[in-house]
Order: C-alpha cells, then structure tokens, then sequence
C-alpha cells in the first residue's frame, strides 16, 4: 500500500505537468521509474488516468515520459544507449504498458451495471489514447530498436501481444463490451493516423494485420459493433478493409509466428551472435591457445529473409 501511494503522488504529479522545473522532484521521479516491475505501478498509472479522465482532458504525456526514462536510464546505468542498457529494464516497460490497458479494461468494464455514460465513453476514449501517448515516449525504452522509429500504438500492441497472459481474448468473452470497443476504435484511429502501410517489421499497420491476439480482438469486437456503436462513425471497419485490401495485394508470407520470430534477426541483420565461452585457468603452459570465434549464421538469416519476401526455396 505505501508503494501503491507513493507511485499514485508520482503520476498525479505526472499527469498534471506539476515540478516539473524542479530538479530534485525530477530526480526523484527518475529513480522511481528505474525499477518498475512492481504490480502496483501500472495499477497507480491507471489509477490516475482513470481519476484524471473523469475530471477533464489529459494532457500529453510522450515528452514527459521520453525525458524521464531517459534520465532514469542515466542514473542508473550511465548512458540512455539502446545497446548498453540491460533488458530487464525494457521488459519492465513492456510489461508495464501491457499491464496498465489490462487495468483500464478493467475500470471500464461494468459488467454488472447500466451501459457507459456518454461522459464515460469519452472518459475511456482519453484514457486509451493517454496510454499510447505514453507509450510513445517509451519508444526508445523497448526490447525492439526498430519500435524507436515506428508509433506509440504500435509500442503497446507489441506489448501486448507479447505478454504472458492474453487478456485480450478474456475482454471479449463472452461478447465485447461498450469499452472494449472503444479500445479497439482508438486503437483503429491511431494505426490509421500512421500513413505507412507496408508490410513490414516496422509498420504498425502491419503488425496488426498479422497479430493474432489483435485480429482476434478487433474481429471479435466488429462482429458486436453495430449493437454499440454506430459503424460509419468508427475506424474499426476501415482498419479491418485496408488490412484485408493489403493482405490480397501482398504474396503469400509466412505465419505470424515466424514472422514476429524473424524480426529480432533481421533487426540485427545477422543471426544472434554465440556466446564465447569464458577460457579456464591454464594448467598446462604449454599448450598453444587458439582464439575462439564467433560465428554467425549467413545461410539462416538468408533462408528468413526470403520466407519473408515470399520467395521460392
């Protein structure tokens, strides 16, 4: 509880652009972001946007988080460079992400009562877009480099879509709910706002097209949507056309699986470099030494490239 209390003053402070030209509260605040793996912070960042949302307009959070992790990264490990920081840190951002859409899920969910207000629905509609504003200013602080050049949205549906347990598929269950389809028509605005529909690692637009875990949700959610919402005015069916219009222009490709597998090869452009094995205390002087190399596997990351580019063998 003095954990769940102490992040909750952090993000109210957060969210309301409050100290934020005093040094030492900044500080503060850094080294609060530097472990976050604890349950209790997502549960204070929904929280908050939850209790915010309901009082106004939430202001834009990508810079706010975007300086803050960075100074977090600085203080404790010297450097904000992708490459040189460890990656529990960024799990703990993905994971943190994932858990805070969970928590919002949640919030709005009201199974039991009447259906959402309309300032309810515009209340979970903010907060929605409140987290993948977050989630842009996590670009940088995430497992895949290339997320640092792509969109917010796409920063928390990789998130999701790799995290342990699918909530998704339980907020559908057994059929979507008022907010559950306002997630997926913000989710829908904002891969849409982004005008690169390759398909590609690095689109967001096409992550979706080949995530199951979301396809499964947005399917799910434009199958009710005509009871909720009324479809002319959401994204969500134009999102769903553009992908099925891309997928029929676009070769046969591989599965989502082996596509969300490659992506970490061709990132480095070359197959994860073998660990060399740490040498033993010499007993025997004598013995010539030889210098281990590292190989890596050109034929492999060939043999992925074209099962992407949907090429013969």
């Amino acid at each position: 509880m003095e954990r769940l209390e102490i992040y909750i003053d952090m993000f109210c402070k957060l969210v309301r652009g409050l100290n934020e030209d005093d040094a030492d509260v900044q500080d503060a605040h850094a080294n609060l972001l530097i472990d976050i793996r604890w349950p209790d912070v997502p549960r204070a960042f929904a929280h908050v946007l939850y209790s915010v949302s309901m009082r106004g307009d939430i202001r834009p959070l990508a810079s706010t988080f975007e300086r803050l992790v960075r100074r977090a990264a600085l203080a404790a490990f010297g450097t904000s460079d992708h490459a040189e920081i460890p990656s529990w840190f960024f799990q703990n951002f993905e994971s943190f992400l994932a858990a805070s859409l969970h928590k919002l899920i949640i919030y709005f969910r009201n199974p039991l009562g009447p259906p959402l207000s309309a300032t309810q629905r515009r209340c979970a509609a903010a907060t929605f877009d409140a987290l993948i504003d977050a989630a842009e200013g996590l670009r940088s602080f995430v497992g895949l480099r290339y997320l640092a050049k792509s969109t917010g949205v796409h920063v928390l549906m990789s998130a999701v879509h790799n995290a342990k347990c699918d909530f998704l598929r339980e907020a559908v269950r057994p059929s979507p709910r008022c907010s559950t389809l306002i997630l997926a028509d913000v989710l829908a605005k904002h891969v849409l706002a982004d005008p690169n529909r390759e398909l590609v690692m690095q689109s967001g637009f096409c992550f979706f097209a080949r995530s199951d875990r979301w396809r499964a949700f947005a399917d799910a959610c434009y199958a009710s949507h005509e009871a909720a919402v009324a479809v002319a005015d959401s994204p969500l069916p134009r999102l769903l056309r553009e992908v099925d219009e891309a997928s029929r222009c676009t070769a046969a490709a591989p599965s989502p699986g082996l596509f969300f597998l490659a992506s970490e090869f061709l990132e480095a452009d070359a197959s994860p470099e073998r660990a060399l094995k740490v040498a033993r205390s010499l007993k025997r002087y004598n013995t010539p030494q030889r210098s281990p190399i590292a190989k890596r596997s050109q034929p492999f990351l060939r043999l992925v490239k074209r099962l992407l580019s949907g090429g013969g063998a």
